[in-house]
C-alpha cells in the first residue's frame, strides 16, 4: 500500500491528530457514556457521501481511499499526544483512564467503500465505516480531507480527459497546488482521472506515475541566442519538448528548422493557440517534420480545451495546471460523514435477547441537510453496455437485488485488510472502464442529472423526509 506518501514516522505518528477537536471530545464522551450502559453495546454506522456536485459536473470520480484505509490501520496515539491532550484545558475534568484507552486504541471497524476510480452520484455513499462509536467518530475528518479532495481532482481530471476527446493531458500543477503535500495527492488523483503524467517528479518516485518535463523560458532567456538554447537542449535531451513562445513563437520555429535539428516536440504556452498551432505545424510539415509532436500549455481549463478540440487545432498533447491541481473553476468537494444508523447488540457476559440486538435507523432533518437513514448499498443497473439508472437501496434490500451490480465492497473487515489492492495503473484502467459505461450525455461540460432511484424500503423508511 502506498499509504499517506509521507515519512513514516508522520504515517502512524502525527497524523493521529489529524482530526478536528471536537472528535476527541465526542470520543471522551462516547467513552464514559459507554461505562453506564454496562450491559450492552453499540456500535455506529456512518456514510460519507456528496449532496451536491461542484458545479458542471454530472459526476464525480471516488479517489483517496487507499490513504484513508492505510490510516484506518495504522493509526495509534503515541505518549507525547496524549501528553499534548492531558495539558489541554478542555480535558482538565477528563479522568486518567481515558487517555489509558486512547494510548491502547486501534481501529477496529469494519469499512465498505467503492473502488478508486468509480463514477458516483448526488447522495452515494463513498466509504460506509462500521464501528465502534469511538472508533467511526474519530477518523471522521481524515476520511473528509483526503476522499474530498482527491476526489474532486480526479473529477477534474476525468472532465479534461474527455474534453481532450483522448488526446493525452499532463498533470503540470504543483507549483500552484496548495502546498507540496497536496501537489503530491493531486498528482496521483489526476492520474486516476485518466491524465497521462504529471511534472511532479516525487508523485514518479513514490507511485510510478509518468514524469514529463520540457525546458523553462528562463533556459532560453539564459543564453546568449535562442538558438543556443535550442541546440544545446536538443543535444542533451533529443526527445525532448523545446519551449518556443519566450520572444517570437513563429520566428523561434523558424530557427529550429534553421539549425537543421530535427525536433521530437515543441511547446507552445501562450498566444493564440490555435493559429500558433496551426502555422507551426505547417512549417514543421513542409519542412519534412510531420512526426514532431505539438504541446499546448499555459491556463488551460477543460473549456479552452474543448474549444481547440471543436476547432480541430493540430496540437498532440496539453499540459494543465493550476486549474488541474487546484480545481480553480470550483474548488470544493462538499462530501459529508454522517451517522445513519446504531447498532445494539449485547455486551459481553449478557445473555442474548433482541431487546438488545437491534439496529436503530438515525436521520438528520436540519433544513437543506437531510439525510437518508439507514446503511445503504447502491445497485447499479447497466443496459447495452452503458449505466441505465442507480438504486440506493438500504443494506438488505440492496444485497438481494439481483438485477443490477453492488458497487458497495469490503475494504477492512476488524480493523484487518480485505481485499486485493489495485496499482496505480489498475486503478486508472477501471476508471476509463467506467467512463465507457457513462453514456456521452453525461460526459459533456454542462450539468446534467443523472437518474439515481431509492429502493423501495428505503422510499419507505424516509417517507418523514
Amino acid at each position: 500500500m502506498e499509504g499517506l506518501l509521507f515519512s513514516e514516522s508522520d504515517q502512524i505518528g502525527d497524523f493521529a491528530l489529524a482530526v478536528d477537536f471536537y472528535e476527541l471530545t465526542m470520543a471522551a464522551a462516547y467513552y464514559y457514556s459507554s461505562l453506564n450502559e454496562k450491559d450492552m453495546k453499540k456500535r455506529g454506522v456512518f456514510e460519507m457521501f456528496i449532496r451536491r456536485l461542484p458545479a458542471n459536473r454530472s459526476y464525480i470520480v471516488a479517489a483517496g481511499l487507499e490513504q484513508v484505509l492505510y490510516f484506518l490501520m495504522k493509526m495509534k496515539f503515541n505518549d507525547k499526544q496524549i501528553s499534548y491532550l492531558k495539558s489541554h484545558e478542555a480535558f482538565r475534568y477528563v479522568d486518567r483512564d481515558f487517555f489509558e484507552y486512547l494510548k491502547k486504541f486501534r481501529f477496529t471497524g469494519t469499512v465498505w467503500a467503492v473502488p478508486e476510480g468509480t463514477i458516483l452520484f448526488p447522495n452515494e455513499p463513498i466509504i460506509r465505516i462500521e464501528a465502534p462509536m469511538i472508533d467511526a467518530q474519530i477518523v471522521e475528518t481524515y476520511i473528509l480531507s483526503v476522499i474530498n479532495f482527491q476526489s474532486l481532482i480526479a473529477t477534474k481530471a476525468s472532465r479534461l480527459v474527455n474534453a481532450a476527446n483522448r488526446k493525452p493531458i499532463v498533470e503540470f500543477g504543483s507549483r500552484r497546488s496548495h502546498g507540496p503535500q497536496a501537489g503530491l495527492l493531486a498528482a496521483r488523483a489526476a492520474y486516476i482521472g485518466g491524465c497521462t503524467g504529471t511534472s511532479n517528479t516525487l508523485a514518479g518516485y513514490k507511485l510510478g506515475i509518468p514524469v514529463f518535463g520540457t525546458m523553462a523560458h528562463s533556459f532560453v532567456m539564459s543564453c546568449k541566442r535562442e538558438e543556443d538554447a535550442f541546440s544545446q537542449f536538443s543535444r542533451i535531451f533529443p526527445t525532448g519538448y523545446l519551449l518556443v513562445d519566450t520572444y517570437d513563437t513563429i520566428a523561434a520555429v523558424k530557427k529550429i528548422l534553421g539549425l537543421g535539428i530535427d525536433p521530437h516536440g515543441i511547446r507552445l504556452d501562450s498566444g493564440n493557440l490555435l493559429q500558433l498551432s496551426t502555422e507551426s505545424r505547417r512549417l514543421l510539415d513542409n519542412a519534412g517534420h510531420s512526426q514532431t509532436k505539438i504541446m499546448a500549455t499555459g491556463d488551460l481549463n477543460e473549456n479552452v480545451i474543448g474549444n481547440l478540440i471543436d476547432m480541430h487545432a493540430p496540437i498532440d498533447s496539453f499540459g494543465v495546471g493550476t486549474d488541474l491541481s487546484t480545481s480553480r473553476d470550483d474548488p470544493v468537494m462538499g462530501g459529508v460523514y454522517k451517522l445513519v444508523a446504531v447498532k445494539q447488540y449485547p455486551a459481553s457476559g449478557i445473555r442474548k435477547s433482541s431487546v438488545y440486538n437491534k439496529i436503530i435507523y438515525k436521520i438528520k432533518t436540519s433544513p437543506g441537510k437531510q439525510t437518508y437513514p439507514g446503511p445503504k448499498q447502491i445497485i447499479r443497473i447497466i443496459r447495452n453496455d452503458k449505466i441505465k439508472r442507480d438504486i440506493l437501496a438500504l443494506e438488505e434490500e440492496g444485497n438481494n437485488l439481483k438485477d443490477g451490480v453492488p458497487l458497495l465492497v469490503k475494504m477492512i473487515d476488524k480493523g484487518k485488510l480485505a481485499c486485493y489492492m489495485p496499482s496505480l495503473a489498475e486503478i486508472q484502467k477501471y476508471h476509463i472502464q467506467q467512463l465507457k459505461l457513462l453514456p456521452k450525455i453525461y460526459k459533456k461540460l454542462e450539468f446534467v442529472s443523472f437518474p439515481v432511484e431509492f429502493g423501495k424500503k428505503d422510499q419507505d423508511d424516509n417517507s418523514s423526509i
